[in-house]
């Protein structure tokens, strides 16, 4: 059963990859547009990933560093903590993208408050949002139970008698999602602006066709995002 959630991750995941190929040959997407889908990505994403913290079993979570002293960690502190540090790298990057692509694309909407419609609805964008979302959130459920109650107060007696002793699977989990987002969004950028300065869709297209390859390999091989948290 978990075997055919996964391929049907994938196949979804595939097909939301699929659409922003279609959204640039047939639907006339600018280069502002697909950079938007895919800062939309981004936040999907880091969305499913922070929640994916809630699954790791507590003795697990290692130790975290407040006010100077280390503490076991917990899901609260961890998923705050890493809620902060994706708001901001998420904002920044949305902060660049108006700055850098948005100049002309803006000329075309009549009134400021037409300006997510004609982003997310008018051209189709949002049918690739949802397949991301549901492609996320399928590998989300598939990624293994939720701890239990009892073995997450286990977890939490066993953290603490052995703080900064025990395993640390957070910093793989979130490490693998910033990892990606840093390459993906560099690469992303980069394609922008040749497209941008050359006039040419084919940068997007290379851009569009690298971010498929690396979805795929990471849903095929199991997204370090969701890791499998069995107790």
């Amino acid at each position: 059963m978990t075997r055919l959630i996964r391929t049907l991750s994938i196949l979804i995941g595939l097909i939301a990859n699929l659409i922003p190929l279609l959204g640039i040959l047939y639907w006339q997407w600018d280069t502002f547009q697909l950079l938007m889908l895919y800062w939309m990505d981004t936040v999907i994403i880091a969305f499913w990933t922070i929640i994916g913290i809630r699954r790791i079993p507590v003795d697990r979570l290692g130790t975290i560093n407040v006010g100077g002293r280390k503490k076991p960690a917990t899901h609260n502190l961890l998923c705050g903590y890493f809620t902060l540090v994706a708001a901001m790298f998420i904002l920044g990057h949305l902060g660049f993208l108006w700055f850098m692509f948005s100049g002309q694309w803006l000329k075309k909407v009549p009134t400021s408050s037409n300006v997510l419609k004609e982003l997310f609805v008018a051209d189709g964008v949002w049918l690739a949002l949802i397949f991301m979302f549901v492609s996320a959130w399928i590998s989300y459920l598939s990624s293994g139970p939720t701890s239990h109650p009892r073995t997450v107060e286990r977890g939490r007696e066993k953290a603490s008698a052995q703080a900064g002793e025990g395993s640390d699977a957070v910093g793989e989990q979130v490490g693998g999602l910033f990892v990606r987002i840093a390459i993906m969004q560099i690469a992303i950028i980069f394609g922008g602006m040749l497209a941008r300065t050359y006039g040419s869709t084919a940068p997007l297209l290379i851009v569009i066709g690298c971010k498929t390859l690396i979805d795929m390999g990471v849903a095929i091989r199991g997204s370090p995002s969701f890791p499998n948290m069995e107790t």
